[in-house]
């Protein structure tokens, strides 16, 4: 349940404990200055009171209120992702106990930095205990502080390693080929396969897909047991339309790890489009198996059944989709081969166009209709059908419809 609270929020309660204390002074200052005395009350006790004090906490307060603005914008996001974050936050936490350490040697209390502990030792009442915590304090920051260090020192190489390994795509496909270029020529020798891999990404995302299928190539030639150098060149071919070549990538991909869901539901895309209805299913069927809360290979399958002219089991697999995606496009794409295969072509008809209607680039369903309005004796709309079908395939680069 927790895990599901953004970090930044979990911040605003970090700023909201640290800041009670001096909101808490500032408060107390303001409600019981002198001015405001009942003069039929006792005199209080305000020696805790002074204007340095207050300065001080109000400086706090306003320290962390920017703090609490800062941690919602795009500057820290970015810095919460970079490999100095850490590093900087156990400076903080070992520089406060080396300090903790010297205030508690010049004012005889010390309290040690136990988690889940609210403890103070005098020196001249527990020796023992003060000596204890002040030399755990003192061992802390030292060790924070040296660990902080090295952590820095490698912080250069790590943000080049997160930009050249952009798993979420998060800066410009350039960057990350730039970050890339510089591992590999500054330190050749370090996890040199992953990093031409993920260069060869870059020049993937770049659509350079002649060079993202070498690097991925030489990246396999490395480390012939990464599945996903396997698999990404089963992208790069099929972008290339070798669809032959992507088979035997996507095949390499499951044969090293036969969990990797993408792959089946590719090969399986493949044998779809290419009319092997059998090892379509088979895949779908593994992948559904491995990934069961994605809708995308049941529905799938369920349209290799629909060619198939299995009309019942490819109904069972749309109806599974539909308790869980109710506007699916490959159950509606599904649903018009079946209109298709049972002669109802202006049921099919109406089908591709509900799909059109939600989906304004699906060659695949112009193709469909296409066809339908053909078997309908409706030759212009065949024509102009499949004029936009044709049109948005060699826009997109590629043939696959579902």
């Amino acid at each position: 349940m927790f895990d599901a609270v953004p970090a930044r929020y979990w911040l605003l309660l970090l700023i909201a404990i640290i800041g009670f204390a001096p909101a808490r002074y500032v408060y107390r200052h303001v409600t019981r200055s002198p001015s405001r005395r009942d003069i039929t009350q006792p005199q209080e006790d305000l020696t805790w009171r002074s204007p340095r004090a207050l300065a001080v906490n109000v400086a706090i307060l306003v320290g962390l209120a920017a703090l609490a603005v800062f941690i919602f914008t795009p500057a820290a996001a970015e810095f919460a992702r970079s490999p100095s974050f850490v590093p900087i936050l156990m400076i903080g936490l070992g520089g406060f106990a080396l300090w903790s350490v010297i205030s508690g040697y010049m004012s005889g209390t010390i309290e040690p930095m136990v988690r889940g502990a609210s403890w103070k030792f005098d020196r001249a009442e527990q020796p023992k205990r003060y000596w204890a915590s002040m030399s755990w304090n003192g061992l802390l920051g030292i060790g924070l502080l040296f660990f902080s260090g090295q952590l820095l020192v490698d912080a250069p190489m790590q943000a080049l390693r997160d930009r050249c390994h952009d798993y979420e795509n998060e800066r410009p496909a350039t960057d990350e080929l730039t970050a890339c270029n510089r591992l590999l020529s500054e330190h050749p020798n370090q996890d040199r396969s992953s990093v031409i891999a993920a260069r060869g990404s870059a020049y993937y995302r770049m659509r350079d897909y002649r060079r993202a299928g070498a690097d991925y190539a030489t990246a396999i030639g490395l480390d012939p047991n990464a599945s996903s150098s396997h698999y990404n060149l089963g992208l790069v071919h099929e972008a290339l339309g070798a669809r032959e070549s992507a088979i035997a990538d996507y095949s390499a991909a499951v044969s090293v790890d036969p969990k990797n869901a993408e792959a089946y539901s590719n090969r399986g895309l493949i044998f779809l489009d290419t009319g092997r209805f059998d090892q379509a299913i088979s895949d779908f069927t593994n992948a559904h198996e491995l990934q069961p809360a994605n809708v995308e290979p049941l529905a799938n399958r369920g349209l290799a059944f629909a060619w198939s002219r299995d009309a019942a089991r490819a109904e069972q697999d749309f109806a599974a989709v539909r308790t869980r995606d109710e506007s699916n496009l490959v159950v509606l794409h599904g649903e018009g081969v079946l209109a298709m295969a049972r002669g109802d072509m202006a049921g099919a008809v109406r089908l591709f166009s509900v799909a059109i209607a939600r989906e304004a680039d699906d060659a695949w369903a112009y193709s469909m209709r296409a066809a339908a309005y053909g078997r309908l004796g409706e030759h212009q709309k065949m024509q102009a059908d499949a004029e936009i079908a044709e049109r948005l395939r060699r826009r997109d680069g590629q043939s696959r419809g579902r």
